[in-house]
């Protein structure tokens, strides 16, 4: 059987859809978001004065976030972008990325409200 896998990026920011995932560090702790072009520049844009005030960290190389445990396949990644929304709703986030698959369990159970 053969199978088609479509990853659609979702822009952390506004929920829209998203162009790239941007990779950044802060107080010894890396981050990545997904982001539009918008949103990416505006992120760039805010964080230029302090990149050009600042100097590279160890030995002058560039920031290296640590290695990620390889994403596994949760109930949440399985919902559609409307379910995504009304789940999010429903739990009072405004994003959720890793979400643990008992609480998306029991959204579904509980009749997805």
């Amino acid at each position: 059987m053969a199978q088609t896998i479509v990853v659609k990026l979702i822009d952390d920011i506004d929920g829209g859809e998203a162009d790239e995932t941007v990779k950044f560090g802060l107080d010894n702790k890396a981050y990545e978001i997904e982001l539009n072009a918008g949103n990416a520049a505006r992120l760039r844009n805010a964080l230029a004065p302090y990149i050009k005030a600042g100097r590279p960290a160890g030995r002058g190389r560039s920031f290296e976030p640590p290695r990620s445990v390889p994403a596994t396949k949760t109930l949440f990644s399985e919902l559609s972008a409307e379910e995504r929304v009304s789940f999010r709703r429903w739990a009072d986030m405004p994003t959720a990325r890793r979400v643990s698959d008992a609480r998306v369990r029991a959204w579904i159970e509980a009749g997805r409200p």
